[in-house]
């Protein structure tokens, strides 16, 4: 380990960076827990029970009865505080006479089958749709049963609707034009009939030229209390090109809201959005209570970044409020009082809050759109969360992939993480310590970067983007050099560790 020498030398330009534990964040973490193996364990969503206990799938590798080391995918359910109430694992593709491929999941529903609560989740694999039911109390498996789609609802007496897209039977079709809605009972009628109603609609527009065509894009669908069934598609257009080895050309979309009745009639479509992307990604929050809520991910107008826009709708379509935020969020949630909590990972190099390579960015809006707070969360490494939920208490939890080892990340089993954080609003969880001014000359650097500070003496770490410490020792108010031209090429972290402050600087060896 390198020793830090101190010397008073004059500085006449710094790169300052403050750091300050006392940040607008209105957030700190109440408990969290890291999951996994020395391996490469993988978050992949988390969700509430019917009774406010947190769900968290993922995967771990672990060997089989042959000594083989394969993926096996992880459910365990959590109560409020955090305490473990069951984990358990599955060998998806051997439970669903899969070959051993990759497998995806998708939403999640709660049905009662023959007396038993079930956790149906959507699974991709190879080109199969599935839903995977296990045991709600127990996290056992139960079955499963091939639905062919990913745009699909699960009532929970196991009523379906099921959407998809067809090419119509004609001349001239380039693609999927036509809509397909499906409502299926659990049970068949006296005729051995599972479709309860169908719905269909052929897109017989065409574009300028003639050959150009629209194709429906079936993003989510649900149903209310009522048995109402709602479905966000995006119609896309398309003009033909004039070559043989060449695809259409995609102009614009129309990302609408349908609404169907108990018949299947439909009642209204309404336009939320025109799109410049070819799928933009549309989701319902919220469908309950009179209230509808939507998230559409789409290209902003200028073609420069993705944003997300949230909408509230009532039952009848009408749009009550629309805002865009200020940033795209990969998660979603929105609570009883129709707030929106997002949460995306975020790496910016100009933005002190951030500690690593990626961190989790956790923020709340209201239910106007009118920004609250926002909180980032992580280590020095790569930390992407995976999944957002509100807890039985009314707190945040989320779920995220994390490499990191030090800073709010408590634990770490190995290569890589499943963290589960439970964050609780109102103070900072560093509401008494002090700030700190880190300054850094010069910033790039290849040989030295000269540290100094608002305090007298403090206690630093110097650490790569991996977390691994590479140096340590004190700095002062004054400036301290330290010798990096033995370090790789790359972006490192100092990190102050002194009792009573918190901050972090970032430097760049050339």
């Amino acid at each position: 380990m390198k020793k830090l020498y101190t010397h008073l030398s004059i500085i006449s330009i710094f790169f300052s960076l403050i750091v300050s534990s006392t940040t607008t964040a209105q957030s700190f973490i109440d408990w969290q827990k890291s999951i996994g193996t020395p391996g490469d364990d993988v978050a992949v969503k988390i969700f509430n029970d019917q009774v406010g206990n947190l769900v968290v799938m993922g995967s771990e590798p672990h060997a089989d009865f042959a000594g083989n080391v394969k993926n096996y995918m992880l459910i365990t359910k959590l109560d409020a505080e955090g305490n473990e109430m069951y984990k358990k694992y599955h060998d998806v593709p051997f439970e669903t006479f899969s070959l051993p491929l990759d497998y995806y999941f998708g939403r999640h529903f709660y049905t009662t089958e023959f007396g038993e609560k079930l956790i149906n989740v959507l699974v991709s694999i190879g080109d199969r749709v599935l839903l995977y039911k296990m045991l709600d109390q127990t996290g056992e498996y139960w079955s499963y049963e091939e639905v062919g789609s990913h745009a699909i609802y699960v009532a929970d007496d196991n009523t379906k609707v099921i959407t998809g897209v067809l090419c119509s039977i004609q001349q001239s079709c380039y693609g999927p034009d036509s809509l397909v809605v499906e409502k299926i009972n659990p049970v068949p009628d006296s005729l051995f009939n599972f479709v309860d109603w169908r719905f269909e609609m052929k897109q017989n527009i065409r574009t300028n030229p003639i050959q150009g065509h629209y194709d429906f894009d079936n993003n989510d669908v649900t149903m209310d209390e009522e048995g109402n069934v709602y479905l966000l598609t995006q119609i896309e257009r398309w003009d033909f090109q004039f070559c043989t080895d060449c695809a259409d050309a995609f102009i614009d979309a129309f990302c609408e809201i349908f609404k169907f009745d108990t018949n299947g009639v439909l009642v209204k479509h309404v336009k939320l959005k025109t799109s410049k992307a070819v799928v933009s990604e549309m989701e319902f929050l919220k469908c309950a209570d009179g209230d509808i809520v939507v998230r559409i991910n789409d290209i902003n107008a200028s073609n420069t970044a993705l944003l997300t826009s949230v909408y509230r709708l009532d039952y009848d379509l009408t749009l009550e409020k629309e805002f865009t935020l200020d940033q795209s969020y990969n998660h979603m949630v929105v609570d009883e009082e129709l707030n929106i909590i997002g949460c995306t990972n975020v790496f910016d190099p100009n933005d002190p809050n951030i500690k690593g390579a990626s961190d989790a960015l956790v923020t709340k809006y209201n239910k106007e759109g009118v920004f609250q707070w926002k909180s980032y969360y992580g280590g020095t490494s790569f930390d992407f969360p995976r999944g957002v939920a509100i807890t039985a208490d009314g707190g945040i939890a989320f779920i995220a992939n994390t490499s990191s080892t030090d800073f709010d990340i408590a634990e770490n089993h190995g290569f890589q993480d499943i963290w589960v954080v439970k964050l609780t609003e109102g103070t900072t969880g560093y509401e008494d310590a002090e700030e700190v001014t880190l300054s850094m000359f010069p910033n790039p650097t290849t040989e030295y970067i000269h540290i100094a500070s608002n305090i007298a003496v403090f206690q630093m770490r110097i650490v790569d983007l991996f977390g691994k410490e590479v140096l340590k020792g004190a700095a002062t108010h004054t400036n301290t050099p330290v010798d990096v031209r033995s370090l790789p090429l790359g972006t490192y972290f100092v990190q102050v560790v002194e009792d009573g402050w918190k901050g972090v600087g970032k430097f760049v060896k050339l």
